[in-house]
C-alpha cells in the first residue's frame, strides 16, 4: 500500500492485516494518525504492535510470507494424508509454485528492488528444488526396477498393486528364509561329514587291532 503525501483518504482500515514494520513505518510517513479510526488489541506470535497495529519484522517479507505459507500447506498435507507425499507430488507442487511466480513477474517490478530480488532468489530456490526432486524421482524409479528384477530372478510374485516396500519385505523374507535353508542343509552335510569321519577312524582302529591280533599270531 502506497499513498501519497497529497491524499485525500478520510478513514483508512488496516488492522486484521499482515503487515510488515518496514513497510508499516513507512506508510505512517505520510498518513495522519486521526484518519486510522482503528487498531489491533493483540498480535500472534513473532508479531508486536507499531503505531497500534500489529506487524512483523523481516529482511525478506514476501519470501518469508511465502515460505510460511508453504511450511504450513506442508503441515496440513502431512496431517490430512496417511502416506508420506510422494516425490511426484513434490515436484508438482515445485512447478506450480514456479509457473506462480512466473505469472506474477508480468506485474511491473521496476520501483521495488527488494521483491524484485526476493522473487528471483525464490525462482532459483524452486528450480534447485524441481531439480533435486527429479533426481530423487528418478533414483526412485531406479529403485523400484532393482525390487522388480529380483522378483524375477527369484521367481516370486509381483503384486501391482502392492507397495514397492511390500515387495521389497518379500524379496528380504525369501532370501532369508533362502539363508536359513542353505545354513541347515550346511550343517546337515557337516553332521554326516563328521558321522563319516568317526566311522573311518573306528574302522581305522579296527584294523589296526587285527593287524596287531595278527601280528602276534604269526610270531608264535
Amino acid at each position: 500500500l502506497k499513498l501519497s503525501t497529497s491524499h485525500t483518504l478520510k478513514n483508512l482500515t488496516l488492522s486484521h492485516n499482515d503487515w510488515e514494520c518496514n513497510s508499516l513505518r513507512a506508510l505512517f510517513r505520510n498518513v495522519a494518525r486521526p484518519v486510522v479510526d482503528d487498531a489491533d488489541q493483540y498480535c500472534k506470535i513473532d508479531y508486536h504492535l507499531e503505531h497500534g497495529l500489529c506487524c512483523k519484522e523481516s529482511e525478506k517479507p514476501y519470501l518469508d510470507r511465502l515460505l510460511q505459507y508453504i511450511a504450513m500447506t506442508s503441515v496440513v498435507e502431512k496431517q490430512r494424508k496417511n502416506e508420506p507425499c510422494s516425490a511426484t507430488d513434490a515436484i508438482n507442487s515445485a512447478q506450480s509454485l514456479y509457473h506462480y511466480i512466473t505469472q506474477q513477474a508480468v506485474v511491473s517490478l521496476q520501483g521495488n528492488e527488494q521483491l524484485e530480488a526476493e522473487v528471483n532468489e525464490l525462482r532459483a530456490e524452486v528450480q534447485q528444488l524441481t531439480n533435486e526432486q527429479i533426481q530423487q524421482e528418478q533414483l526412485l524409479q531406479g529403485l523400484h526396477a532393482e525390487i522388480d528384477t529380483n522378483l524375477r530372478r527369484f521367481r516370486l510374485s509381483n503384486d501391482e498393486l502392492a507397495r514397492p516396500s511390500e515387495n521389497l519385505n518379500k524379496v528380504f523374507t525369501h532370501l532369508k528364509e533362502r539363508h536359513a535353508f542353505k545354513l541347515r542343509e550346511t550343517q546337515a552335510r557337516r553332521t554326516e561329514a563328521d558321522a563319516k569321519q568317526k566311522e573311518t577312524e573306528d574302522l581305522e582302529q579296527e584294523n589296526n587291532a587285527l593287524e596287531r591280533q595278527l601280528d602276534n599270531k604269526n610270531t608264535m
